[in-house]
C-alpha cells in the first residue's frame, strides 16, 4: 500500500475536532426551551408545591415615555409551621417572546422583609437565562405566618415600538408563569404615559385565555385584580399605546443563542479576534513540529544493518503490535526460531542457540528473551492469561528498546520544546471542553479561545510530533526506508519488482511488508508479476504454494497474540471492577419564584 498521506489524516483529524468543537458551542441550544412556562417550570424547578402562600400579591408598573419599565411587587406570603423556610426567590426570564433579538436585563433589584433589610443574593441560571434573587439568611429560618416582601427593580426598554414607528406595544406578564405557589388574590396597576388602547388581558397559559377584569380602558391607568391563582397560572396585558418610544437595545441572534454567543456583539469580537490569535499560535508552534519529508526514490533491498521494527519505526514514528510479530518473523526467516502452528496457538523454538541470533538487529535479538536457550520453546497458547501478561510485557519492553535505539543511534532527537508545546496543545483541548461543558460565564464561544490553539495546533498531538529524525543521517536513512517501503507496497502496474530467480526475496522481504502494514500488496504483486500462488515461507511450517494461506498464517498469528493478550487484560478488568459504591406566557416579564 502507498505511503499514508498525513495531509489527508490531517484534514479529517481537523474536521472532526471542528465538529466536537461545535458541538460542545452549541449544546445550550439543543436544550433550549422555548416556551415560556415550561422554562419558567424549569427554572423554578420540578417537585411539589410550594408550602407557602402568596395572600396578596400588589404590583405596580410605572411605564416610561422611554419604555423604560419600574416594578414595585408587595408580596404578602404565609409562612407553614410544619415546613420551616428561609425566605422566597425571585426569578426573571430575560427572553421576550414577542421579540427572541431583545436584550433584556434586570437592574437595581432592591428588597425589604415587612419593613426592614434582608440578604439578597442575585444570580443567573440556565447558562444566563434567567436572573434569580434568593431573599433570606440561610442560617435563619423565616417565622410562621405572614410576612410581606417588597421587591423594586427596573426593565430598560420594556415598551415595543409599533411598524412605523408612531405608536408602540406594552406586552408584559403582570404575573410570571414559574410562581410556585398559590396566589389568593392580586391587584396589579399599570401607570402609563399615554392612554391605553385595544386593551386585552388574560389568564392562564396556551392560545385561549381566561379574560381578566381590567379597569381604565383609555386611560393613563389600567387595574387588573383577579381572585385565586392556581401555582404557575400567568396573568398576561397587552395594549397599544400612541407614544413612540426607542427601540430596545436588540442582538442579531435570538435569545436561544445567548449562552452560546453571549449578551455583547464587542464582546463577542473580542473573543473571536482572541480564538483566531491562538489559531495563528498554535499553527506556529505546530509548524516547529513539521519534518518535510525528503524524496523516496526506490530501493530493491532493505537498508543494512536494521530489522523490520527499526524501520518501521523510523518511518512513522510510531509503535505497531505487529512490529513485535514482524521481528518473529524476520528471527524466523534468518533461521534463529522455528513457527509452528497447532490448534492452541504457536509455538516458537529457538533453532540454533546463540549462533542463530548473531548477526541480528538488537531489537530482533531481543526476541530470544522469550526463550531459555537452543532447543526451548514457548508457547503462544491464545487463551492463557500467564502467556498474554508475559507477551505484553515483552512487546512494551521491545517499543521501548526500539525508541530508545533511534535516540541512542543518533537517527531520531527531541525537538526543543516539543514536549511541552504538546502538553499545552492537551491542556488548551482540556481547557476548552471545560469552558464549553461547564459554561462558567454564560457563554460558549469563550472556548473559542484555548480550543482556537488546539485546532492550530493539532499536529502537536501527532505521533512522533515531539521528536525529529536528525540531518543529514536519520533523513537519510529515513529516504532510504520510505524508498524500500514503495518498493514492498506499490502495486505492480506502478511499481515492477523483478522476481525472476529471486523468488526467495518474496519471503525474505515478508517480515518487513508486516511491519509496514503492506503485507497484502506485498503478496498480490508477487501473484501478479509470477502468475502464481505466493509461496508459504518455511519458518511457518511446510513451504509449497499455498495462495492465501500465507495471509492466513500471518493473520493468524496475529489473531493467536492479540487473543493472549486479551485473556490477561479481561483478568485485569474483573479484578478491578465490583468493588462497590455509589452514584449520587406572554411578552415580557416572564419569570416567577417560590421559597427555600
Amino acid at each position: 500500500m502507498p505511503l499514508v498521506s498525513c495531509d489527508v489524516k490531517k484534514v479529517l483529524l481537523t474536521l472532526l475536532a471542528l465538529l466536537a468543537l461545535a458541538a460542545a458551542l452549541c449544546w445550550p441550544v439543543l436544550l433550549w426551551q422555548g416556551d415560556a412556562g415550561e422554562a419558567a417550570s424549569s427554572a423554578a424547578g420540578d417537585g411539589p408545591v410550594d408550602p407557602t402562600t402568596i395572600t396578596d400579591y400588589d404590583a405596580t408598573f410605572d411605564v416610561q415615555r422611554d419604555g423604560d419599565l419600574a416594578v414595585t411587587e408587595r408580596l404578602a406570603v404565609e409562612f407553614p409551621t410544619y415546613t420551616p423556610r428561609h425566605g422566597i426567590f425571585r426569578f426573571w426570564d430575560l427572553a421576550d417572546v414577542a421579540d427572541p433579538h431583545v436584550l433584556r436585563s434586570i437592574d437595581d433589584v432592591e428588597v425589604t422583609l415587612d419593613g426592614g433589610p434582608v440578604p439578597v443574593e442575585l444570580s443567573t441560571t440556565e447558562q444566563g437565562r434567567f436572573t434569580v434573587a434568593k431573599i433570606g439568611d440561610p442560617d435563619v429560618f423565616v417565622s410562621p405566618g405572614v410576612h410581606t416582601y417588597v421587591l423594586t427593580y427596573e426593565v430598560p426598554g420594556a415598551v415595543t415600538p409599533d411598524a412605523g414607528g408612531d405608536s408602540s406595544t406594552f406586552y408584559w406578564d403582570l404575573v410570571p408563569a414559574g410562581w410556585q405557589q398559590d396566589i389568593t388574590r392580586t391587584r396589579l396597576t399599570v401607570n402609563l404615559p399615554a392612554p391605553a388602547q385595544d386593551v386585552q388581558c388574560g389568564i392562564g397559559l396556551g392560545a385561549v385565555l381566561e379574560p381578566c377584569d381590567v379597569a381604565g380602558a383609555g386611560t393613563t391607568t389600567l387595574t387588573v385584580t383577579t381572585g385565586r391563582l392556581a401555582n404557575h397560572t400567568p396573568v398576561t396585558l397587552r395594549t397599544r399605546l400612541d407614544l413612540a418610544v426607542p427601540a430596545p437595545e436588540t442582538l442579531p441572534w435570538t435569545t436561544r443563542w445567548n449562552a452560546v454567543l453571549g449578551r455583547s456583539v464587542p464582546l463577542l469580537v473580542g473573543v473571536v479576534g482572541a480564538a483566531l490569535v491562538a489559531l495563528l499560535l498554535g499553527v506556529l508552534a505546530a509548524r516547529r513540529a513539521r519534518e518535510r519529508a525528503p524524496g523516496f526514490p526506490l530501493l530493491y533491498t532493505p537498508p543494512a544493518g536494521l530489522g523490520p521494527a527499526q524501520a518501521a519505526y523510523l518511518l512513522t514514528e510510531s509503535t505497531q503490535r505487529r512490529h513485535y510479530l514482524a521481528s518473529l518473523m524476520h528471527a524466523a526467516e534468518r533461521g534463529a526460531v522455528r513457527l509452528d502452528r497447532d490448534a492452541s496457538g504457536w509455538r516458537i523454538t529457538d533453532a540454533r542457540g546463540p549462533e542463530g541470533w548473531a548477526g541480528l538487529d538488537p531489537v530482533t535479538a531481543d526476541v530470544a528473551h522469550l526463550l531459555a536457550g537452543p532447543g526451548t520453546t514457548f508457547v503462544l497458547d491464545r487463551d492463557s492469561v500467564s502467556v498474554g501478561e508475559r507477551m505484553k510485557t515483552e512487546i512494551a519492553a521491545s517499543h521501548a528498546r526500539t525508541k530508545a535505539w533511534a535516540r541512542v543511534s543518533g537517527n531520531l532527537a527531541d525537538i526543543p520544546g516539543g514536549r511541552a508545546l504538546a502538553l499545552l496543545t492537551l491542556v488548551a483541548g482540556l481547557g476548552a471542553a471545560a469552558l464549553a461543558i461547564s459554561n462558567p460565564f454564560d457563554m460558549t464561544a469563550l472556548a473559542l479561545v484555548p480550543g482556537g490553539f488546539l485546532l492550530g495546533g493539532l499536529g502537536l498531538l501527532a505521533t512522533g510530533a515531539s521528536t525529529r529524525r536528525t540531518d543529514p543521517q536519520g533523513r537519510a536513512l529515513w529516504s532510504q526506508i520510505g524508498g524500500f517501503h514503495r518498493v514492498l507496497s506499490t502495486p505492480s502496474a506502478k511499481e515492477r519488482f523483478d522476481f525472476s530467480g529471486r523468488e526467495e526475496l518474496f519471503t525474505a522481504y515478508l517480515p518487513w511488508a508486516v511491519a509496514f502494514d503492506c503485507a497484502d500488496a506485498w503478496v498480490a504483486k508477487f501473484e501478479t508479476e509470477t502468475g502464481r500462488s505466493a509461496p508459504m515461507p518455511g519458518y511457518f511450517g511446510a513451504g509449497g504454494s499455498v495462495g492465501s494461506a500465507v495471509r492466513d498464517a500471518t493473520a493468524d498469528f496475529s489473531s493467536s497474540l492479540d487473543s493472549a493478550i486479551s485473556a490477561y487484560d479481561a483478568t485485569q478488568s474483573k479484578s478491578s471492577g465490583g468493588r462497590g459504591g455509589f452514584s449520587g406566557g406572554g411578552g415580557g416579564g416572564g419569570g416567577g419564584g417560590g421559597s427555600w
